[in-house]
């Protein structure tokens, strides 16, 4: 397997060249909390870790303190420094053993019994890096092999000080790795208040709304009461049970009713269940769900839910069921028997019942927003985690503004890692633009690293297309495979020549975990011009990446500019230029001013090979 430059063969694998390997016994010193009960946890002012603690409430860094124990307790505990890395030392699982916690915090406070507490070099080692780093997806296997015991895990300090480590030499990346992994998990942090707040509002909606204490502006009829059964039709679920459980990632999805929902995923074409929407019903434990979309089901206790006519609204049924406090009692089967004989109070308008139900259903779908994006946010961190925590993919800073009229010939060339990020970001934006293929992405690349002023190793030349530079796609198509971030297919066409396909991955979130690292402002002016280029077919972009390269040639040798001598100067590019009507030309020169796509001579002059 190549190595790639910069990085390095160990036996923990590749990382690079400036990052060792460390056991964690040779990075500090060991020892032990001291136990701390459930009550002792309650009797003082002086904050306190207890180890189940680690597990539930703390994610990587120490910021808020559950227990609090006092000063008689406070003597047998063990007192906790700045930096130091606590790893819970008993669990339930091999794989959750010894998760760990830095504790970054200048407040007086103890850890308790079942926490090991490692206490790293300062001058070498950063604690919430190292609070990250020790919670690696490749650290976390070495401890999960390690952990001893069934009924309850542990792991003890020996063990863990076998552990190995990736780690930076340069303690400043140490610190931009912690930085940016910290940043992803304030945004977590804050969503996950804000959809605690929306869960609360809805709350107290749904208070003032279910119960007629507050009425919707033009409504004013009474309200009726109705048993459930004389609203809703039941559906035993035989037809539509699925008959292999062997579930893949993609087709139908197979669902419950509890609170998984999705089960997972079928490829089975029969028993569809497809009259919706439905309300899925647990007969067992009366659990329900509103359902939209096409699906099959696992379990025989499960019941389809559909309005027996359309004088009711079925989403607003829901939200009533939503509310209904009952006790179950033996192992049995509720809803012929029990729970379609429960009565709910709703509107006798079906105007109204809808209107309601709309407003619960926008307030739903802005909680299910907020955790679709908070998901997304655990899946960029979960990649970023991968990546950054091993070298994969580097914190660096684009390099400084490079203007050469004649390469040296001596020099080595080297591509950035940016490169492939930023490639990996276009074909994420652009892969379903017109005009899409390897033509379009060099020319949309060469447009984002002028345009942000970004060296990505660039060498461009003239090409019929416009600025080319075969190495760097080469470079390019090489760190997709590497990474599998893209596809890259070809197709041989009836003239002879190979087109290229680029389409974007599953993984190709790590490119963008990656790309959110760059600055916010180059950030939004790149996006602002791939969406530029995303409504523009093959030609226009060809055009626009040309006009800008002979428009910034002029600059660098300080010659003259108009419109007439840039579109002159685009003609004499190649013959093929000639295929362009000139009004189209100096149309592009038009837009480009007035969008501001205008060059400043920054980078490397084009000229022929």
């Amino acid at each position: 397997m190549d190595i790639p430059q910069g990085y390095k063969q160990t036996e923990l694998g590749i990382i690079p060249e400036d990052w060792e390997i460390v056991r964690l016994g040779d990075i500090g010193n060991f020892s032990k909390g001291a136990g701390i009960s459930r009550e002792d946890a309650q009797t003082g002012n002086i904050p306190a870790i207890r180890y189940g603690e680690i597990y539930t409430t703390h994610n990587y860094c120490i910021q808020i303190f559950y227990s609090y124990i006092d000063t008689v307790v406070a003597q047998h505990a063990k007192l906790l420094s700045y930096g130091d890395i606590l790893f819970a030392c008993s669990g339930e699982t091999k794989e959750d053993i010894g998760k760990s916690v830095a504790y970054v915090n200048d407040i007086i406070a103890y850890a308790g019994g079942d926490i090991i507490v490692l206490s790293p070099d300062q001058s070498c080692y950063d604690s919430r890096f190292m609070g990250y780093a020790t919670n690696a997806a490749y650290v976390v296997s070495q401890k999960s092999a390690k952990g001893q015991g069934d009924a309850v895990v542990h792991i003890s300090k020996d063990s863990l000080a076998e552990i190995m480590l990736y780690v930076p030499q340069n303690k400043d990346e140490q610190q931009a790795i912690a930085e940016a992994l910290s940043d992803i998990d304030g945004l977590i942090v804050a969503l996950d208040k804000k959809i605690a707040k929306k869960r609360l509002i809805k709350q107290g909606a749904m208070q003032q709304l279910l119960t007629g204490k507050k009425r919707l502006p033009g409504f004013s009829d009474p309200w009726v009461e109705k048993k459930l059964g004389e609203i809703l039709d039941y559906e035993q679920p035989q037809p539509y049970l699925v008959v292999s459980t062997d579930y893949v990632d993609s087709g139908f999805p197979v669902l419950t009713a509890g609170k998984s929902l999705i089960l997972g995923y079928t490829t089975e074409q029969f028993g569809i269940y497809n009259k919706l929407p439905v309300i899925i019903f647990d007969d067992f434990t009366t659990d329900s769900k509103y359902i939209s979309y096409p699906f099959k089901v696992k379990s025989s206790a499960m019941k389809m839910l559909t309005l027996k006519n359309n004088d009711y609204d079925l989403r607003l049924v829901y939200e009533l069921m939503q509310q209904i406090d009952f006790p179950l009692k033996d192992h049995q089967r509720y809803w012929i028997s029990e729970y379609s004989q429960l009565t709910i109070s709703l509107p006798k308008d079906r105007e109204e019942q809808t209107a309601i139900a709309e407003i619960l259903t926008d307030m739903d779908k802005e909680i299910d927003d907020l955790e679709a994006q908070r998901d997304k946010y655990h899946l960029l961190k979960s990649g970023m985690m991968q990546k950054l925590l091993t070298g994969q993919i580097r914190l660096t800073k684009p390099l400084a503004k490079v203007v050469h009229l004649v390469p040296k010939a001596s020099a080595v060339r080297e591509i950035p890692v940016d490169a492939h990020i930023w490639a990996g970001h276009i074909v994420n934006r652009l892969w379903q633009s017109k005009g899409w293929g390897r033509t379009k992405l060099q020319k949309s690349l060469h447009l984002v690293g002028c345009y942000a002023q970004l060296d990505l190793g660039g060498e461009y030349i003239r090409n019929t297309a416009g600025p080319d530079d075969q190495r760097l796609m080469n470079y390019i198509d090489r760190k997709f495979k590497q990474y599998s971030h893209v596809n890259v297919e070809k197709e041989r066409l009836l003239d002879g020549k190979i087109h290229y396909t680029y389409t974007p991955t599953s993984r190709i979130q790590e490119v963008e975990m990656a790309y959110e690292q760059y600055p916010q402002d180059i950030r939004e002016r790149v996006d602002n011009l791939l969406d530029k280029l995303n409504l523009m077919n093959l030609a226009e972009a060809e055009i626009l990446s040309t006009l800008y390269a002979v428009w910034n040639n002029r600059i660098i040798k300080g010659e003259r500019i108009t419109d007439d001598l840039l579109a002159s100067d685009f003609y004499a590019w190649s013959e093929h230029k000639a295929d362009f009507e000139e009004r189209k030309v100096r149309r592009m020169l038009d837009y480009m001013r007035k969008e501001n796509i205008v060059p400043i001579g920054w980078g490397k002059y084009i000229d022929e090979k």
